[in-house]
Order: structure tokens, then C-alpha cells, then sequence
């Protein structure tokens, strides 16, 4: 028997001596202090304070209740680490200093919360969904041990489990052969100091793109952000604790520069590109073809063509490999088993240059052969006739992002770099071919901060608080009390399984994607029915402080099979329905999209759609038509909900929106359902 000592939740990070318990096996520290293996890391854990204003340290919270996972290097892969840092051999490590020390711990560990810790049969190619101590992403890849040609697997490509698995009263330990590195760099430095990235390095700092992704953490949050809000039912939870500030960047390799546009091979001494001047002179003219309207010569001004190059690689948020693209609740989809994709999904992100307001599409399939930038295809989408949302006549493959940079670190301070296998243009193509189309987003994708930093699509399906001025596209008055739920373990029938909770007397405006060329479009929102909704009067415009009202307020309560909408449950007759959609568009209404389902229990595939869930009755999910005109894609659109009703206990509901050309909702053939 053991006897541990449990975290207090107080004002002050300690281990409560007085909440005592008994249990038979061993804890994390305790494994560790008796193995010939890891005792050196047990003995710095004993060093490593739970914070600056605590007394307690990490052997003791690694003795408590809890979920942790520990990836413990071994007392060589110390001396080796410590050994290269202070260029000496045998370095005693009772000499640590703290930083060295805190760097080595934090790290390697994980608390899991309620959760439980990793097994490696949880592992899948990207990060980890929980961060680490230090708040940094740990990333998990595969690789074959060049020795014995087994298959390998690797913490942040440096860190390969040797002894993975070792199951303990609090947790899981995976003994691994180096200690985690994480770069501390921004990411425009991690890029910089990777050796096959240097002509995109190059072309970062000519165009001033990597001062602006300098930023990491929002100080005036950290000191001022009150520490608790309530969770949806009004218990006590806390408001997030930091409000980190992150980058997303696709980077060609040197390889793919000197292939597809034939520069000179990068030659570079003491870190310097000593030819990025001749590269320079090929770049500028392959970016001038096809940013011909870019004619300012000044490579820091966003009329600049290398400027609005490198610019459409940049992204405003942090994002994992796992959740550039989001499966979860799309048709023939399981998320108990994601390696297993069904049909493709699609993400749009915009990207960081201001002045030319532009988007890139992001796609993932069973057919794609993994993720990819501006892919463009056709689709089977009759389900009348058994089509099944298949693929052909791919005229646009797309670019392909890479899994991992061979073995190199991509995981930035604030942010992630991805590789990709070809050079990534903003032709006339793209926004007239491939952005051409229904244009749908999650709301929680428009929310770089939720992305950031790491709400979207946990797991747990725990309401979360956010306070006002969290979110930098979406501003809300301090009567607003808004959730994130995220119901991705759950069947709420929610696009992507998530959506965000607006309660009390709410006033709130979401800064609007751009559309990818003037034309008309047609803004649709979700608009779920549901007794414990509300009523909001909606507005739309170009001036977020004078927007226009749009229509009738639009009441989430109402029963949307009354004549004055006129929905009707799907039938086999698909001739029926079709006319049926007929009578919602005539109302301003629609059904929810084909494409995503009713999760099953356990995480079964997915063979009940949105659109035509039996479960509608008591919470359908429609498109509201909130807009036709005609929009510029240089202009920034916002929407603003503000509730009509004095009940504060009565919600609105962000869930996805769509903006949608003309030619689809009103071209010479019908809109597919999906």
C-alpha cells in the first residue's frame, strides 16, 4: 500500500496533505523512484514546482489521484540531453539549474483531467488532443527503427517509446530514448532554422510576413480575465485561463522551389541564403504571372505579388494535423475509428493578408489520399438513384499537406508549419473553380482563438464559458453568457457534433468569411427548433456598429411543419421531397444538409442523415435564408443576433452557415441535398 496526497483546486497550487487516501499498486512516482530505468527523472520531477507560487512539486502531483500520462526518459537519455546542453560530460544533474530542469518535466507530461491517460493504442499521426504541462501540443508519428525495420513510434519525431504502456495506479508511463524537445521558437523562427525550408524563410522575411506571426499569448488576458464563469446548468467553471495567439503556415520545401519553378539549389553559409537574391529574381517573375494585378514593387506592401504569395500560406490559428480537416459526424463515418474515412469533408479557412481577402479549401476523403489545398472535383450527389456523394472527374488533384517534415520538428512556440508536395497558388482558378460552389462552415472554424487554443473538438462534452472579448471575430455584450458545447461523444444532431449556446440578454456580431468573387450570393444560417429557444432579430451590413435589420426576428421555437414553413419528413418518394424543398425555399427555409448524420452509440457508423433524422420531430435542425445580394470579396460582412424576448433563459444557437452562389441555388439544375 501506498500513500498518496490529492491536488487542491484553491487559490494556490499545492498537494493537499489532509486529503489522504490508501490504494494498492504503484503511482507514477513511485515506478519511477524504484526503477533502475527512470529514477534520474524521478529524482528532477522532486525539483520541479507545480507553479511559482507553490510549494508543492511534480513527484508529489504525480503521487495523487488523477490521469496523467508520462513520456519518462531514461536516466541515459538524461545525461545525454544534460551532457550536450552544458558541452560536458557527466554533468551532474543535483546541479540542474531550474529552467533546465522545468524543461525536461513539463514536457513530458500530461494531466488527462477525467480522462482517461494515453495508451499508444490511442495514438494517432498528429498531436495529442491535451496539451502538456508547458501548455504545447505533443505530436505522435511513425517511422521504422533503421536498426531492427520494426515500426517505431515517435514523441515530436525526436523521442522514440521503448517501453510503452506501463499501466500505474494514476496513469500511463511510455519510457522513451531522448528527452521531448520542444522548440521554443515563434514560428517564423522554427521555420527559419529548418534546413529544407530556407527559400520560403527567405521569402518570410523580405515580405515582413514573419513579424506578423510574433505574437503568443494575450498578456492583458492573463492579468486581467476573471478566473470563473458557469457551465450551461450554473455550476461554477472556469473561464479559459490563458488566450494564447497562434499561426497555421503551408511551406513549400526548397526541393519543391527548385522542381516545379527551376531556382537555383539553395546555397547557404553560417545560416544566410547566399543566393536568395537570383532566387528572389525567379520567384517575383513565376508570382507575377499569376498575381498579375499585384504591381506595387515594394515587397512589404500587400499589393506586392511575392507579398500575396506568401501571404495566401498564412493562416491566424493554430492548428493540429488532426483538425485541419474535422471528421466526426459526416454519413458513412465512425468516429470510434478514424482512420476509416468515408466521404469527403471540406474546410475553409481565410488567410492572414487583409487588403485581398482570400480563402483556401481544405479537403479530406477515403478517395483523396490525404488531406488537400484546393482540390476540385465533381460529385455523384443523387440519392434518388443510390449516389452516395462519390468523387470523379478530378480535374484539380489539389496539394497535398504532408504528415511530418521527415523527422523534423514543425511544432512552433505559436504554431505549426506543414509541408506541402507542390507550389500553392492563388490562380484565377481557385476562386472561380474551386471556391465556386456551397461554401459551408462550422461556426467554431470562424473562431481562431477556439482553435487556438484547443477547444475544438474535445471530448469530454463539458459546456464551456468564454467571457466577452475572447474572440476576435465575434464580439458579445457583457449580457451575453455564452457556451461552447462540444457533443462530439454525444447523438445531439449537430453539424460536426458541436455548437455554441448563447443565453440572457444577448446582443452579439460575428465578423462574416469573404465570398470568393463579386457576385450574389445567398447567406444562410442554422436555425434549429427547439421549445427552449428564443426569438432574435437579425441584421446584416458592412459597418459592424450600423448594421441593417433583415426581415421578421426569427423564433427558434416555432413548430417548422406548419403550414407558413411546411416541412415534411423525407419519404422514399424522392420526387415528393424535392418538391417539398420547393415549399421550405418559397419560405425561406431548408432542410439541414445530407452530408452529416445521427452519431450512433459507441461511435457506429453513421447511416442516419440530418436531413432526414426520425428523431426531427423535437429538434430539427433547418437553414434559415437570411440574405440574397450581391457581395464583394474585399469587403467584410457581419451579422449581428439580438434577443427580442425578456426571458434570459431562452438560447440562441450558433451551429454552421453557408454562403452560396447564385448558380447553385438558382442555376439550371437543383441544388444537390447535400
Amino acid at each position: 500500500m501506498i500513500v498518496t496526497v490529492a491536488l487542491c483546486m484553491g487559490c494556490k497550487d499545492e498537494v493537499d496533505e489532509s486529503d489522504l487516501y490508501t490504494f494498492k499498486g504503484q503511482t507514477v512516482t513511485s515506478f519511477l523512484e524504484e526503477s533502475d530505468k527512470y529514477s534520474d527523472f524521478a529524482y528532477i520531477c522532486s525539483r520541479v514546482k507545480l507553479s511559482k507560487r507553490s510549494d508543492s512539486n511534480v513527484s508529489q502531483l504525480l503521487s495523487a489521484r488523477g490521469n496523467y500520462t508520462v513520456f519518462a526518459p531514461t536516466n541515459e537519455a538524461i545525461h545525454r540531453y544534460v551532457d550536450s546542453v552544458f558541452v560536458s560530460k557527466n554533468f551532474n544533474i543535483t546541479q540542474l539549474p531550474d529552467s533546465v530542469a522545468e524543461y525536461i518535466v513539463r514536457n513530458a507530461i500530461i494531466d488527462n483531467g477525467n480522462a482517461p491517460a494515453y495508451l499508444t493504442t490511442d495514438f494517432l499521426v498528429g498531436a495529442l488532443e491535451k496539451t502538456n504541462m508547458q501548455d504545447r501540443y505533443v505530436t505522435v508519428s511513425y517511422a521504422n527503427d533503421s536498426a531492427t525495420g520494426n515500426a517505431t513510434t515517435l514523441i515530436n519525431e525526436h523521442s522514440r517509446i521503448i517501453n510503452p504502456d506501463i499501466e500505474v495506479s494514476n496513469g500511463v508511463i511510455h519510457g522513451i530514448d531522448n528527452v521531448i524537445m520542444m522548440s521554443n521558437a515563434y514560428l517564423p523562427d522554427l521555420i527559419e532554422q529548418t534546413d529544407n525550408l530556407k527559400v520560403f524563410a527567405y521569402l518570410l522575411r523580405q515580405t515582413g510576413w514573419d513579424m506578423k506571426m510574433m505574437q503568443y499569448r494575450d498578456e492583458n488576458y492573463e492579468q486581467n480575465h476573471e478566473e470563473y464563469g458557469t457551465d450551461i446548468n450554473g455550476n461554477a467553471y472556469p473561464y479559459p485561463a490563458h488566450r494564447y495567439i497562434g499561426y497555421t503556415a503551408f511551406v513549400e520545401p526548397d526541393s519543391v522551389f527548385v522542381t516545379k519553378w527551376g531556382i537555383p539549389e539553395p546555397v547557404v553559409e553560417n545560416g544566410i541564403l547566399v543566393n536568395g537574391p537570383d532566387i528572389m529574381e525567379i520567384v517575383t517573375r513565376k508570382c507575377e504571372e499569376v498575381y498579375s494585378d499585384a504591381k506595387d514593387s515594394n515587397l512589404r506592401s500587400e499589393e506586392n505579388a511575392v507579398n500575396q504569395f506568401v501571404s495566401y500560406h498564412l493562416l491566424p490559428e493554430r492548428l493540429t494535423l488532426d483538425k485541419l480537416v474535422v471528421h466526426h459526424a459526416e454519413m458513412g463515418y465512425a468516429y470510434n475509428t478514424p482512420t476509416q474515412l468515408s466521404i469527403d469533408c471540406f474546410e475553409y479557412y481565410e488567410t492572414m493578408c487583409t487588403s485581398h481577402r482570400r480563402l483556401v479549401k481544405l479537403t479530406e476523403g477515403k478517395q483523396t489520399e490525404g488531406k488537400r489545398i484546393n482540390r476540385h472535383c465533381k460529385y455523384k450527389t443523387d440519392v434518388s438513384r443510390g449516389e452516395f456523394y462519390e468523387e470523379y472527374d478530378v480535374d484539380r488533384p489539389g496539394v497535398l499537406i504532408e504528415e511530418g517534415n521527415r523527422g523534423r520538428i514543425n511544432n512552433a512556440l505559436n504554431g505549426f508549419y506543414y509541408t506541402i508536395d507542390d507550389i500553392l497558388l492563388y490562380d484565377k482558378d481557385v476562386p472561380n473553380v474551386v471556391l465556386n460552389e456551397r461554401l459551408r462552415w462550422d461556426v467554431s472554424s470562424l473562431l481562431p482563438e477556439l482553435m487556438t487554443n484547443g477547444y475544438r473538438l474535445v471530448t469530454d462534452n463539458q459546456s464551456r464559458p468564454f467571457p466577452a472579448g475572447y474572440f476576435s471575430t465575434m464580439s458579445t455584450t457583457e449580457a451575453c453568457r455564452f457556451w461552447y458545447m462540444p457533443y462530439y461523444s454525444s447523438t445531439v444532431d449537430n453539424y460536426q457534433g458541436d455548437e455554441h449556446n448563447v443565453r440572457g440578454q444577448y446582443d452579439m456580431t460575428l465578423r462574416l468569411p469573404p465570398v470568393p468573387y463579386y457576385g450574389t450570393f445567398e447567406l444562410r444560417i442554422a436555425a434549429p427548433m427547439n421549445t427552449t429557444f428564443g426569438m432574435a432579430q437579425l441584421y446584416l451590413g458592412t459597418n459592424p456598429n450600423n448594421l441593417s435589420p433583415i426581415g421578421l426576428p426569427l423564433d427558434l421555437r416555432q413548430d417548422y411543419s406548419k403550414p407558413n414553413i411546411g416541412w415534411e419528413q423525407d419519404t422514399e418518394d424522392w420526387e415528393h421531397n424535392y418538391e417539398n424543398d420547393k415549399v421550405l425555399r418559397n419560405h425561406g427555409f431548408m432542410k439541414p444538409p445530407y452530408h452529416d448524420g445521427i452519431k450512433n452509440s459507441g461511435g457506429t457508423v453513421i447511416t442516419e442523415s440530418m436531413r432526414n433524422t426520425t428523431r426531427y420531430a423535437g429538434n430539427l435542425r433547418m437553414r434559415k435564408i437570411v440574405y440574397q445580394g450581391t457581395i464583394s470579396p474585399d469587403e467584410v460582412w457581419y451579422v449581428r443576433v439580438k434577443s427580442v424576448l425578456e426571458n434570459t433563459n431562452l438560447s440562441f444557437l450558433w451551429d454552421y452557415m453557408e454562403w452560396v452562389p447564385k448558380w447553385v441555388y438558382s442555376g439550371p439544375e437543383p441544388e444537390d441535398i447535400w
